[in-house]
């Protein structure tokens, strides 16, 4: 028998960043109590943090699905003394109650500025399942007898070491990473050894972000294994001021876009291993956000006795995927509607494009359904749910009532290799951003404004600009298309930063005509400036040009070839640009 060692409650950590902007480690139960001193979580790396701030959601969804802003039981649930477990769906008769009192409870904290102590006595209650080693019931990890040699296709579990699991290293056994900010000199083994803290940090980021490279799963009987169900979403999600109002804003507490918060809410730690595990092989499929968001993509063995001093290593089976399509339970992703595949005809997750900003995917986040062009689209849930706050926190007495400050974005590239899916780099984008912006609020239509001036935006870039570039692409005699489309990215990136000022500066209250043409405006002089850059840099051949065929209107005639120069393509360049911008402002007024 091993007593449980170092507890998550009372141990420090979670990664944060104090107002004062000093980085500290914290424990579960501290994280809690001072949610509004802390700016952020500031781990290892920004999947991380979005994995644990997923576990903290857990937490207070599970929480305030029980206590309301005061810490008191609702009276339509039923829970056990001991361990504030709910038994029992709340009743058909007394939901429309029962969510009203779940709105009074996020507006109740939302305007206390901090967590009641419910949080942690809560926690104080579930104890035993937060220990990080442990014999029994360690946390995100099952006990030797799960992983059993009779219960798996092979004799033994896959095997994790220490610079496989640190995503800092992210280095395995036939591999050098060859700039890890740790070493191995004098085969010490330093890149091996995590310390306990780390150790939990990134478990959590592995349960979320692994790929497919081991082998070993439960039976004999192949199954679609789990990559994590973070490794495939496109995730996004809402940012205040500090941890308590990012947390907030992430709670989807009463949402009704999906049956969520009239479901128990069973994050795994109220679950034994072996019971989930059964969960996952046979069902696997969840109806509540604090399952959800502590889902599990491993089955994980630690050795309770680990040593800290020497190198640490973990064993790991594979368990079944989480369903994808039409998941919508889902609140912190983009997603895109599948025309073809074997997800035909419904939605699944969309991840984020590497070295794209978070603005060009603007309608995605959104816009429900493109009437103009008749193209399927679903908004994030949490902006569905930003909404709903919008709209209820008119019958509250709110002393702060523009809630977001940014909306972020995160996401794992892959190799693009289908048999391992490795996990090669995040992405991550934080785009600052008003209420207003996000939802059409008051009877104004900015987030419909804001996006017909991307879509626009996109138009000069990727088609009248792109000409452009083709044309010099033609001119120079370039066989290769990486050229173009990395001109495209770079006029992408000059006018990126540009495009972020316009749009934090945007006045609820102006015309937002006068607003969306300073864009124009701007967006002409940046692209102009740039094509102007082009041509005067140009070479020897730009000048001198190539014989280009010129089609005739008469079939009779021959075709001639006429010089061709980066001067016509730049003056070709300009005319377009000019109509382009002139039939915006006409489509306008």
């Amino acid at each position: 028998m091993v007593l449980g060692r170092y507890n998550l409650l009372y141990k420090n950590w979670i990664s944060v960043i104090d107002k004062d902007g000093n980085s500290k480690k914290v424990s579960l139960m501290e994280v809690f109590k001072g949610a509004n001193n802390f700016y952020d979580l500031a781990g290892d790396t920004k999947t991380q943090d979005f994995a644990v701030m997923r576990i903290l959601l857990a937490v207070l969804h599970t929480v305030f699905s029980r206590f309301d802003y005061n810490g008191e039981r609702y009276e339509w649930v039923k829970l056990d003394d001991e361990l504030f477990e709910q038994s029992e769906e709340v009743d058909e008769y007394d939901k429309e109650e029962y969510q009203s009192a779940l709105r009074g409870t996020w507006f109740g904290l939302w305007n206390s500025g901090n967590f009641p102590g419910i949080v942690n006595d809560y926690l104080e209650k579930w104890r035993d399942s937060f220990y990080l080693f442990d014999d029994k019931k360690p946390f995100l990890q099952v006990v030797a007898d799960d992983v059993s040699p009779d219960k798996l296709n092979k004799p033994k579990p896959s095997e994790l070491s220490g610079k496989n699991i640190n995503r800092l290293v992210s280095e395995s056994g036939n591999k050098i990473a060859l700039f890890s900010p740790k070493n191995d000199k004098n085969n010490n083994g330093n890149k091996e050894i995590l310390k306990p803290d780390e150790i939990a940090r990134w478990l959590i980021t592995l349960q979320g972000y692994i790929g497919l490279s081991d082998k070993v799963i439960f039976g004999n009987t192949k199954y679609k294994a789990s990559k994590g169900w973070l490794f495939d979403i496109g995730g996004v999600y809402l940012k205040g001021d500090n941890l308590f109002e990012t947390l907030m804003l992430n709670l989807a507490l009463f949402y009704e876009g999906v049956d969520n918060c009239f479901n128990i809410q069973k994050p795994c730690w109220e679950m034994s291993s072996s019971e989930l595990i059964e969960f996952y092989m046979y069902d696997g499929t969840f109806d509540n956000l604090a399952g959800l968001y502590t889902a599990w993509s491993r089955a994980v063995y630690i050795d309770p006795k680990l040593d800290f001093n020497k190198p640490f290593k973990c064993s790991i089976v594979k368990l079944p995927e989480i369903n994808h399509r039409d998941n919508f339970l889902e609140p912190m992703t983009l997603w895109k509607y599948n025309k073809t595949g074997e997800n035909k005809d419904s939605f699944t997750p969309r991840k984020h494009i590497i070295h794209q900003s978070l603005w060009r995917s603007f309608s995605l986040l959104t816009m429900n359904d493109l009437s103009n062009s008749g193209a399927k689209q679903k908004i994030p849930g949490i902006i569905d749910f930003l909404k709903e706050l919008k709209h209820k926190s008119r019958d509250y007495e709110l002393e702060k009532t523009n809630f977001v400050r940014s909306i972020v974005s995160v996401s794992m590239a892959d190799d693009g290799n289908a048999t391992s899916w490795v996990p090669i780099d995040e992405i991550v984008d934080f785009l600052p951003v008003q209420d207003f912006i996000l939802v059409n609020f008051n009877n104004k239509n900015w987030s419909t404004w804001i996006n017909d001036t991307i879509q626009n935006t996109k138009r000069v870039i990727e088609f009248t600009y792109k000409n452009y570039i083709k044309d010099i692409k033609a001119i120079r005699n370039i066989n290769s298309d990486d050229f173009v489309s990395r001109k495209i990215e770079e006029i992408y990136f000059v006018i990126d930063n540009r495009f972020r000022r316009w749009l934090v500066s945007i006045d609820e209250e102006k015309p937002h005509e006068e607003q969306i043409s300073e864009w124009e405006q701007t967006l002409k002089k940046l692209v102009k400036d740039e094509a102007k850059n082009i041509f005067a840099n140009g070479n020897n051949r730009d000048f001198i040009g190539f014989k280009k065929k010129q089609s005739s209107k008469n079939a009779e005639e021959k075709s001639e070839k006429e010089i061709y120069t980066i001067a016509h393509a730049y003056n070709k360049f300009i005319y377009f640009l000019n109509r382009d911008i002139k039939n915006i402002e006409e489509g306008r007024e």
